[in-house]
């Protein structure tokens, strides 16, 4: 597996599912670049940077398609020297060129794709592949989206309750977060009760480090706060999966992953 740098940017190709792939490049490079184009290459090789990126994606990816759309979608993300999320875009995929073109359901995996790359913590590149400040890494990788048949009930269960526990992240996202951009990143759990009229009485929230951006977290007692405020002016009715406690929920439970670039996919 190899990983060279263009002069401009970097590129790394992770293959979801499978292994990395390699962009070739000839330009002459600086001193610096050498060096970052050098790190890429121990980059790549490591195992557990590349088996965290696909299992996370993996799972957000089995979880967040209730549609069982299928197909091929390349996730282009872009990261800075920082390892702040700058831009994120899905491309069709050309894995399988015999798939059928459909307009509506590649412009649905679109839009999902490019749903996860923003508001998934991905594990950090490393530092050493910028050859300096301004530099950006570009990670693509494609994604094969194919028909979950011949699952045994046990785990048709189990994707169910993936599906209905991402539905329930996306509705504390979009409530919690859209329109503030928090200016660290983290997980924000939700603890919570609610009477049979979707009403909170209670809710207790705590931010936590990521296990795979553990680099960026703060304390931030203002978000803390916020986000109590808010959960207790929710309306539970609305959230996918309430209607099955007609007698309320009293004892429930989400994690939400924050960062300062979650919002971008509302820009679409």
């Amino acid at each position: 597996m190899e990983f060279n740098a263009p002069s401009s940017s970097r590129w790394l190709l992770v293959l979801f599912g499978a292994s990395l792939l390699s962009l070739s490049g000839c330009q002459s490079h600086t001193p610096e670049q050498a060096a970052a184009s050098a790190a890429a290459q121990l980059q790549q090789k490591d195992e557990k940077f590349v088996t965290t990126f696909q299992t996370i994606l993996r799972g957000y990816a089995l979880a967040a398609n209730e549609q069982e759309l299928t197909g091929v979608m390349n996730m282009i993300l872009t990261v800075d020297a920082q390892n702040h999320v700058v831009d994120c875009s899905a491309q069709r995929g050309t894995l399988l060129p015999n798939e059928g073109q459909n307009n509506l359901r590649q412009a649905k995996l679109a839009k999902l794709v490019t749903e996860l790359c923003w508001t998934t913590l991905f594990p950090e590149v490393s530092p050493k592949v910028f050859a300096d400040a301004k530099d950006t890494q570009k990670i693509i990788a494609p994604m094969v989206f194919t028909p979950l048949i011949g699952l045994s009930e046990e785990q048709q269960q189990l994707q169910k309750k993936r599906i209905d526990l991402y539905r329930q992240i996306r509705f504390f996202r979009e409530q919690m977060f859209v329109g503030h951009d928090p200016q660290s990143i983290g997980v924000a759990s939700f603890h919570f009760i609610a009477d049979a009229q979707g009403k909170v009485s209670e809710c207790m929230v705590n931010l936590n480090q990521s296990p795979y951006r553990s680099q960026g977290f703060k304390v931030d007692s203002a978000l803390q706060q916020r986000l109590v405020t808010q959960c207790k002016r929710l309306d539970l009715r609305q959230m996918p999966g309430f209607a099955n406690y007609p007698q309320g929920l009293p004892q429930g439970y989400v994690e939400v992953d924050y960062s300062p670039w979650m919002n971008g996919a509302k820009q679409l």
